[in-house]
C-alpha cells in the first residue's frame, strides 16, 4: 500500500488539468509574444484574452480515452495492437481528441489513418511507415499520465505500458520521452526528493539523444540560471528550428526538465515558468502538472497560487462514448483506484457515487449557479462533502451534466451526451449544519429553442441528520439538461452538508418526438447535439423527427451513459438506401455494443460488436421495403437481449459481455429515418 495513494492521484489528475487550462490560451504564441503581453503567466489568463477556460482539449481527453485499453482488455494481453483497437472505438474520425491535421501533417491523424486501413501497432507509428519526422513529434507524452497513476510506484509497468500506447502514434525519442516522463510520475508516487527521482529514471532512458541532452540540462541548472537566461540557452541549442514538423518532442522535453529544475519544490513556480516558455504550453504544463500533483501534493498546489477555484475540478472527456465528456478530477480518480485494486490486489476506497467529494478541495464542478442568481459560498468540509453557505435568504448551487455551448472553442470538437435525463433518479445525501433551511432540487435544461428552462421538484424541509432524498426527474418533453443543483432557502449564513449526489439506472421514459426542425436556431438543437454521432449525417428530416446517414462503412449516433444498464429501447423506422440499420444498446464507444439489424431486405439479426470481430448472436428471415415503418424495439435485461418489430417478439438471445452503455441509432452505408425515439427502463428477472 502507497501513502496517501487516493490523495496522490487525485493530486495528479488536478495538476494536469491545471496545467492544460493554464497553459491552453497561449498555445502556439511565440515565446517573444508571451514575454511582451504577460512577463511572466502568474494567473489563468483566459478570460483577459477572450477565450473560455474550459474548452475540449487533447491532453485530456487523449488521456482518459486511451486508459480505456486497461479497463476493456486483460492485462495479461494488452500489446500495442489493443491501444490501436481503442483508438478505433473511441476516436470519431475529424470529430474527437486530435488535431486532425491530415496525413503526414499530424502524427495522430496519420496514425489513425493507418490503423484504420488495416495496419496494426506498432507499426502505425513506426519510422519505417511515417518517416522520423512524424514519429517523433511531441504527442506520444502528452496522453500518458492515466497510466503512471494505475502503477504507483512501479517504474517498469509504467513504462511497459506507456510504450504499448505510445507507439501507436509514434516512435524514436518520443516513445522514450513518453517511457520518462511516466516513469517520472510513477516513482514520484514514493519518492519526492527530485535528485532521486532524476537518478533512477535517467538509468533507465536507452535512447543516447535523450540521455545526453537531459545529462547537458541538469549540469547547466546546477549553475541556478535565472529562467530568461535559461530560456535563451534552450532556444540555441533545441529550439524548434532545429528540427523538422510542427511540435517536435525534443524541445518540450528539455524545456520541461529545465523549468522542473529550476521550479525546484515550488508548484506555483515550475508552472509559471512552464507556460511562460512558451512553445507547447498546453501539453508541457499539464505534464509538469501531473508530475508535480503527484510529488508535492494537493496542498502544494494553492500553497503559493490558487490553481483550484477557477478550475472547479471538472474538465470533458470528448470520445465517442459520449456519456463520459462531462467529468472531473474525482470520478477520474475513482477509475484509476477502481483498476490499481484489481492489479494488486488492493482495497482503496472507491465510493460509488458520481459526486462524493471524497478529497480536501474538491467541489467536482458545483458552483453558484450561473444561471439562477443569488449568492453561496461553497467549500469542501475536509473529504467529509460539500458545505454550501447562504450568503443570503436563497442561494443555488448547481453543476453542469451537459458540456456548456459557452465552452465551444478553437479546432478541438466539443462534442458528448448528457449524464443526466428526465424521468431518471437522483439521489442526494444531505443533512444542515447550522440555521434552519428548506431546500429543493432543479435542473436547467434547453427548451425547443435553446433557452433555457427550469423544473423544480418539492420543497423539503432540512434535517441536522444525514437524510437520503430521491427525485424522480419529471417528464421534460425529451428536452436536454444542461444542470442539476440544490436551491437552500433559509437564514443568511445558514449551511447544507452534501455528501454525495448520484443518477442511477436508465430513465423510466425518455421519449423523443416530432419534429426538431426549427427554422429560428440556423442550426440543431440540443436535443439532436445531446447525441453522440459517428455518422456523417445525423439531423432532423423534413417528414421525420431524425435521419441518420452515413456513406462509408458503418456511422452510430449514441445517447446515455453507463448508468444506463436494464432497459430498451424503441423507435419508428423508415429505411431507404442502406446495406443495414438498427439501433444500438450498452453501446461502450462505437464498436462496442449490442444491435438489432435489419439488413439486405431481408434479414433480422441480433448481434455483438466488439471492434473487429461481429458475432451473430440470432438471426431470422424477415422481408422488409423501403419507406415503410417498422417499429423496432431492443432490450438489454440482464444477460438476456431481446428484440421487437411492430410488437410482435422477433429475436432473443444470452449474453454477458456488456452489462452498460447507451443507446441509440446505426447505419451502414444509406440512409435511415426515425420517429418516437424512446428509452425506458426495466425490471431485472431472473429467468431459471
Amino acid at each position: 500500500m502507497i501513502d496517501n495513494y487516493e490523495e496522490k492521484v487525485y493530486a495528479g489528475i488536478l495538476g494536469k488539468i491545471i496545467g492544460v487550462f493554464y497553459g491552453r490560451p497561449i498555445e502556439g504564441w511565440p515565446y517573444e509574444k508571451i514575454k511582451d503581453r504577460f512577463d511572466v503567466v502568474d494567473h489563468f489568463v483566459a478570460e483577459e484574452i477572450g477565450v473560455p477556460l474550459h474548452v475540449a482539449d487533447d491532453d485530456l481527453s487523449g488521456t482518459f480515452t486511451f486508459f480505456n485499453a486497461l479497463e476493456d482488455y486483460p492485462l495479461a494481453k494488452l500489446s500495442p495492437a489493443e491501444f490501436g483497437n481503442t483508438w478505433l472505438n473511441y476516436l470519431i474520425e475529424e470529430k474527437t481528441v486530435f488535431w486532425w491535421g491530415g496525413l503526414g501533417r499530424s502524427t495522430e491523424h496519420t496514425a489513425y489513418l493507418r490503423l484504420k486501413s488495416g495496419i496494426k501497432a506498432p507499426e502505425s507509428g513506426s519510422m519505417e511507415r511515417n518517416g522520423r519526422a512524424a514519429a517523433e513529434q511531441i504527442g506520444a507524452q502528452i496522453f500518458i499520465d492515466a497510466i503512471p497513476l494505475v502503477f504507483a510506484g512501479d517504474v517498469e509497468k509504467a513504462r511497459k505500458y506507456t510504450k504499448m500506447q505510445a507507439q501507436v502514434s509514434h516512435d524514436g525519442v518520443a516513445v522514450e520521452s513518453a517511457c520518462f516522463w511516466a516513469g517520472m510520475e510513477a516513482a514520484a508516487f514514493r519518492e519526492r526528493n527530485l535528485e532521486a527521482l532524476l537518478e533512477e529514471n535517467l538509468s533507465y532512458i536507452n535512447v543516447k539523444q535523450l540521455k545526453d541532452i537531459f545529462g547537458e540540462i541538469i549540469a547547466f541548472c546546477k549553475d541556478k540560471p535565472d529562467f530568461r537566461t535559461a530560456r535563451a540557452y534552450l532556444e540555441k541549442r533545441w529550439g524548434y528550428d532545429k528540427f523538422p514538423g510542427n511540435c517536435h518532442v525534443i524541445p518540450n522535453t528539455a524545456l520541461m526538465l529545465t523549468v522542473l529544475l529550476l521550479g525546484k519544490d515550488s508548484f506555483r513556480d515550475a508552472m509559471q515558468l512552464c507556460v511562460s516558455a512558451g512553445w507547447d504550453t498546453d501539453c508541457n504544463g499539464a505534464n509538469i502538472g501531473c508530475l508535480n500533483g503527484i510529488r508535492l501534493g494537493a496542498d502544494a498546489i494553492t500553497k503559493e497560487f490558487d490553481f483550484r477555484t477557477p478550475i472547479a475540478d471538472r474538465f470533458y472527456n470528448i470520445s465517442s462514448n459520449g456519456g463520459e465528456c462531462v467529468t472531473d478530477a474525482v470520478q477520474q480518480t475513482k477509475r484509476i483506484l477502481k483498476l490499481h485494486n484489481q492489479i494488486y490486489k488492493t482495497k482503496y476506497q472507491v465510493r460509488p457515487h458520481r459526486f462524493s467529494f471524497d478529497y480536501k478541495g474538491a467541489v467536482q464542478g458545483f458552483e453558484t449557479c450561473p444561471v439562477r442568481g443569488g449568492t453561496v459560498e461553497l467549500k469542501n468540509r475536509q473529504g467529509e462533502g460539500l458545505e454550501i453557505s447562504l450568503q443570503e435568504e436563497k442561494g443555488f448551487a448547481s453543476v453542469p451534466v451537459m458540456w456548456q455551448r459557452e465552452d465551444i472553442y478553437g479546432s478541438y470538437c466539443l462534442l458528448g451526451s448528457p449524464v443526466l435525463y428526465e424521468t431518471q433518479k437522483v439521489y442526494v445525501s444531505l443533512k444542515t449544519l447550522c440555521g434552519r433551511i428548506n431546500f429543493r432540487f432543479y435542473v436547467i435544461y434547453y427548451d425547443f429553442d435553446d433557452q433555457k428552462q427550469v423544473m423544480e421538484s418539492c420543497i423539503y424541509e432540512g434535517s441536522s441528520d444525514w437524510k437520503e432524498y430521491v427525485w424522480h426527474i419529471p417528464s421534460l418533453g425529451g428536452k436536454c439538461i444542461d444542470r442539476f443543483g440544490i436551491e437552500v432557502i433559509g437564514e443568511t449564513f445558514s449551511q447544507v452538508l452534501v455528501r454525495s449526489v448520484d443518477f442511477k439506472g436508465a430513465p423510466s421514459d425518455f421519449l423523443i418526438t416530432g419534429s426538431l426542425r426549427n427554422f429560428d436556431l440556423g442550426r440543431a438543437n440540443m436535443q439532436l447535439q445531446a447525441f453522440t454521432s459517428s455518422a456523417k449525417e445525423f439531423s432532423f428530416d423534413a417528414r421525420h423527427t431524425f435521419t441518420v446517414s452515413n456513406h462509408e462503412g458503418t456511422g452510430l449516433a449514441v445517447i446515455g451513459t453507463k448508468d444506463f444498464s436494464n432497459y430498451q429501447v424503441s423507435c419508428k423506422a423508415v429505411p431507404y438506401l442502406h446495406k443495414e440499420f438498427g439501433l444500438v444498446i450498452r453501446s461502450r464507444g462505437h464498436r462496442k455494443y449490442y444491435a438489432f439489424l435489419l439488413k439486405d431486405h431481408n434479414t433480422a439479426q441480433l448481434i455483438r460488436q466488439d471492434g473487429e470481430e461481429r458475432t451473430i448472436l440470432e438471426e431470422l428471415p424477415f422481408s422488409y421495403k423501403e419507406l415503410e415503418t417498422y417499429e423496432l424495439t431492443l432490450q438489454a435485461e440482464g444477460k438476456r437481449i431481446s428484440t421487437a418489430i411492430n410488437g410482435e417478439i422477433l429475436l432473443s438471445a444470452e449474453d454477458e459481455r456488456y452489462q452498460n452503455g447507451g443507446c441509440g441509432f446505426l447505419i451502414c452505408e444509406g440512409t435511415f429515418m426515425a420517429d418516437d425515439f424512446r428509452v425506458k427502463s426495466v425490471e431485472l428477472v431472473q429467468y431459471t
